[in-house]
């Protein structure tokens, strides 16, 4: 051996040891950092093309899908992202071997809500969600080639829970619609597609209502193709915006009057004294703007040409704002048709906050009901079984208990009173309070075969009817809870 090779000898040796250690420990291709990077490529993978709900787990180069999977097709999309997340994969190039699938079924979407917007300037919006990924795309390209170069924004996203059937075609319909109007919103709730457009030709309104109005079952369509306005009430972010015409400057003042009674916000007056206003309308204003003015969103307006929509309100409101402003516009007489398209809005019940729904149903529910009596109170006309409409916060918040409740449980309503006065006519009375918010509830769209009412009059007191404070108390609503088999 040279003296060279003796030299030489144990650096070669040394560098073979430290390429060794490199390869076993340090290397991207060492399983353990090859693990961690095909994982970590693969979750930022799923997370950029918008899979939310998806998480892997690698093992080796093995990958586990797991989450709430909206649907199939969200499943295999997810599986070919993660399989090409590191390159073509296999064990030679480092990447995906195979995709083994841990899903659970996502929880269904309730109401299952897609919305499709087109602005005055021709933009369009996409929100809410839809069956299949596949399906979103398909429906953003057939909106982009309806925009003609306008801006298109996505925010649609795949949710399980989708009713079925042409759910598609439906969708598509919507945007049909809408790429013939001047501007409008397109939304399909469920299997209900409610389009509201602004549509400037009295033939197209009719064309194009006909066209919603006819959808094949077991979807439906309800059309609100207006023409143009005479006068608007907009809630925007500034506040509630009046505008249009109107004909004197006591029309004006009236109207702003009635919406800073109601609005709690800023009223902004923007509207003009022509003089040339058509006749009969005001009736209209004074009976819905009351009630529009407690909306949380939406538009009322008038379009007075013939064949037109009349008064049209649109927006979200609870449901004691709704079923009042729909008592109210049922009473006008007059040349201008009513037509109302509105979504009830929740509220807030802070009084049910600590209860439990999941443990015992009945008492839950119970409990929940009380709660809300004992803060909330639900007042009637004197000597009456007229609800009062300072009772519209109480009677939303019983009914976003009762569908908190279970399914399967029953409610008796029961009704009583103090012992002043005549103990029949009290227990009457008391009977037919109750039957009256079983009427709201049933009105408000809850299950009539789950109520029953009953009056028992001064029976049961809570506290003495020797004051006066203990005689209100005892003039209450209550809510018994049972099963069916009960």
């Amino acid at each position: 051996m040279s003296v060279l090779d003796n030299v030489f000898a144990p650096a070669a040796f040394a560098g073979l040891v430290a390429a060794g250690w490199w390869g076993i420990y340090q290397s991207p291709q060492n399983p353990a950092n090859l693990q961690t990077q095909l994982e970590r490529r693969a979750n930022a993978a799923l997370a950029k093309q918008g899979y939310d709900w998806a998480h892997v787990t690698m093992h080796g180069q093995r990958a586990i899908l797991q989450g709430p999977a909206p649907s199939e097709d969200a499943v295999v999309g997810a599986a070919d992202i993660i399989r090409t997340s590191s390159g073509v994969g296999g064990v030679l190039f480092g990447g995906v071997t195979v995709v083994e699938s841990a899903v659970s079924p996502g929880a269904p979407v309730s109401p299952f809500v897609w919305r499709a917007t087109r602005t005055a300037a021709g933009d369009w919006a996409l929100s809410g969600v839809v069956p299949t990924r596949r399906i979103a795309e398909q429906i953003e390209a057939d909106t982009e080639q309806r925009a003609d170069g306008h801006a298109v924004s996505d925010g649609m996203h795949v949710a399980a829970g989708w009713p079925g059937g042409n759910w598609q075609g439906v969708a598509r319909l919507g945007l049909q619609i809408l790429s013939e109007a001047d501007s409008g919103t397109a939304q399909l709730s469920d299997t209900t597609l409610r389009v509201s457009a602004v549509v400037m030709d009295s033939a197209d309104r009719a064309r194009l209502s006909a066209q919603v109005a006819n959808i094949a079952a077991p979807y439906r369509g309800e059309p609100l193709i207006k023409g143009p306005s005479l006068w608007t009430a907009t809630l925007e972010a500034e506040g509630l915006v009046l505008a249009g015409k109107v004909r004197t400057e006591a029309e004006r003042s009236e109207i702003v009057s009635i919406a800073k009674a109601n609005y709690a916000g800023d009223v902004i007056d923007r509207m003009e004294v022509a003089g040339d206003t058509p006749d009969d309308w005001l009736n209209g204003v004074r009976a819905g703007l009351p009630h529009f003015s407690k909306f949380r969103s939406g538009e009322m307006g008038l379009h007075p040409e013939p064949g037109d929509v009349g008064f049209a309100i649109e927006g979200e409101a609870s449901g004691s704002t709704l079923l009042y402003l729909r008592q109210d516009m049922a009473k006008l007489t007059g040349p201008y048709a009513v037509n109302i398209m509105t979504d009830e809005a929740g509220v807030d019940v802070s009084e049910i906050a600590g209860i439990d729904f999941s443990g015992d149903p009945v008492t839950a529910c119970e409990a929940a009901f009380a709660s809300v009596l004992a803060a909330n109170a639900v007042v009637f006309e004197f000597d009456s079984s007229v609800i009062s409409r300072e009772s519209g916060q109480t009677l939303d918040k019983l009914m976003a208990v009762s569908r908190q409740c279970a399914p399967g449980l029953v409610f008796e309503i029961g009704g009583y009173t103090d012992t002043s006065g005549d103990p029949a006519y009290n227990t009457a009375l008391s009977d037919a309070r109750a039957r009256s918010v079983m009427d709201y509830m049933v009105a408000a769209g809850f299950d009539r075969t789950r109520l029953s009412a009953i009056g028992y009059g001064p029976d049961h007191p809570v506290q003495s009817n020797d004051t006066a404070e203990g005689r209100a108390a005892n003039r209450r609503i209550e809510f018994k809870v049972r099963t069916r088999s009960d």
